[in-house]
């Protein structure tokens, strides 16, 4: 493969939603601005241009905070994910929603005899510059070809076979998934795939007390989900879950 990137990209995440949220936000904030004073019989309402300007600010810190999680924000929360696990380093691993293999190529490098399996769809809209190519990229430039697989696969009908993984890692993939009923399908599969002793850890914006309730309806062991705001600079929180022997 020609190589022309002489590091590891892993691009910024929802590159679109960032764009509306700032552009949303400038405009907001401006029309708010020189919003004058509006008098309707009599009555003068000055609110109108402060509710556009907070608005428009609001939108601004939002699109500015998922900058901020893309270029330092997920490096902190991949480390808080695999400090969790207590690594031996012959463990056979899961990243679900894998993109440019954050999660993937971080875990293979605790690895000794493991191995990690990355699975995705990459949708190009969930992550900028999210292709395989681009992960496989990634992996050479990181060293861990030897320890890493890809696959195209959908975490609501994995191939896998029951308890395969001893560690299962997801970060910002299940929100994706718009369905409520196909979130508690791809939570049951995770379930399903998990090695009985083993541990998932589950990172999202969204949904998490509701991947936490479902895990716990198939028999998992639930800990409190967490926030991460601090360390991911944006909204996340994290689930840990152990399937017992």
């Amino acid at each position: 493969m020609t190589n022309y990137q002489v590091k590891p990209n892993y691009g910024i995440d929802a590159p679109e939603v960032i764009r509306q949220f700032l552009l949303i936000g400038f405009i907001s904030a401006i029309a708010g601005w020189f919003t004058p004073p509006l008098s309707i019989f009599g009555n003068t309402f000055s609110f109108i241009g402060s509710v556009l300007f907070t608005l428009g600010l609001l939108a601004i810190a939002l699109g500015t905070s998922m900058i901020a999680y893309g270029i330092r924000g997920k490096f902190n929360i991949r480390e808080q994910m695999l400090n969790i696990v207590n690594w031996k380093g012959d463990e056979n691993v899961l990243d679900i929603g894998t993109g440019r293999g954050l999660l993937m190529i971080g875990a293979a490098k605790r690895l000794k005899t493991g191995k990690v399996i990355g699975i995705d769809i990459w949708n190009t809209e969930d992550l900028s510059g999210n292709t395989a190519g681009n992960t496989l990229i990634n992996v050479e430039l990181e060293g861990v070809k030897d320890k890493t697989e890809l696959k195209n696969e959908d975490v609501r009908n994995m191939s896998f076979a029951d308890n395969s993984f001893v560690v299962i890692l997801s970060l910002l993939c299940l929100h994706n998934i718009d369905d409520k009923t196909e979130r508690e399908v791809a939570c049951r599969e995770i379930a399903r795939v998990l090695k009985p002793g083993g541990t998932a850890v589950i990172s999202d914006y969204v949904n998490i007390s509701e991947y936490a309730k479902v895990l716990a309806q198939v028999g998992l062991k639930v800990e409190k989900p967490k926030s991460y705001f601090f360390e991911a600079y944006s909204l996340i929180w994290m689930v840990v879950v152990t399937k017992e022997r």
